[in-house]
């Protein structure tokens, strides 16, 4: 059985994405109007932590199997806009520092720090028309990896509200962001943003959007997941990026009873992101 250890993939990369935010007033209210504003050459640097913590364990005719790590994922990457369309990028370059690392932990034991496998490498990734995602990389690496690394293309456009909103007001982005959370046929997911605030922050202008996750996924041997989480970005509005994310969330896992291997427990993960134009651009 091949677990989710990475539950929140298709929301990081958006997370970490440069976004526009245009203000637009009205007698009645503010309304503010977001929408994605990426064009060919940019240049955007992101330094993300992905932590997951696994504390399941899975019973057959009596015998337990327990599994308990910590993974984590230390990268800093520099993302060159390659196509866009619409604001949001269909090529883009990513350039991994060679510093980037992973960490892994079994129970009590030592913390193991492993080599990014795309650390000092410069891949090339894609959204298709489809909404699915691929890369050139040519080397091994785990699944999890290659989920964060095609994340970082995925678009922020994603979590914006399609009319003005004001601050306080919420929408649903649940169809937009479905596109690219990996949504087997009989999972269900919702998903809803808040505008929280605009105000300035140290002379710039400064947005925090929220975001309220619940998705439930079926894996294999009818073990049902269900997973949730909570997530802020802030937004530097003048600038028109996202500077900075955090997201907290756990799942949980069942099994009917019906079936011969029952698996419980769950998973705990944060992710924070910090972003910036790269530097010259």
């Amino acid at each position: 059985m091949i677990w989710r250890t990475i539950l929140v993939l298709f929301s990081t990369a958006a997370i970490c994405g440069s976004a526009a935010a245009e203000g637009k007033a009205s007698a009645a209210d503010e309304k503010y109007t977001l929408h994605e504003n990426l064009h060919v050459g940019q240049k955007v640097s992101n330094s993300i932590h992905y932590e997951c913590k696994v504390n399941s364990t899975a019973t057959t005719n009596g015998k337990q199997t327990a599994t308990n790590t910590t993974t984590a994922l230390s990268w800093k990457v520099t993302l060159a806009i390659l196509d866009e369309k619409g604001g949001s990028a269909t090529r883009a370059q990513a350039d991994v520092d060679p510093d980037s690392f992973d960490t892994a932990k079994d129970a009590d034991g030592p913390e193991k720090k492993i080599p990014c496998p795309f650390a000092g490498k410069t891949i090339v990734l894609a959204r298709h028309p489809d909404e699915s995602i691929s890369n050139d990389f040519s080397g091994n690496a785990a699944d999890d990896d290659l989920d964060m690394l095609n994340n970082f293309i995925t678009p922020d456009e994603d979590f914006y509200p399609d009319i003005p909103v004001a601050v306080g007001e919420t929408w649903d982005n649940t169809a937009k962001a479905g596109r690219h959370a990996e949504l087997g046929p009989n999972d269900r997911m919702a998903s809803v943003c808040r505008l929280d605030w605009i105000k300035t922050i140290d002379g710039k202008q400064m947005a925090q959007i929220s975001n309220s996750v619940a998705i439930i996924y079926h894996e294999d041997g009818n073990v049902e997941e269900d997973t949730s989480y909570t997530a802020t970005v802030l937004v530097d509005v003048a600038a028109g990026m996202i500077v900075k994310g955090d997201e907290k969330g756990s799942s949980k896992y069942t099994t009917p009873a019906t079936e011969a291997t029952q698996v419980s427990g769950g998973t705990e993960f944060t992710f924070q992101c910090q972003v910036a134009p790269a530097a010259g651009k």
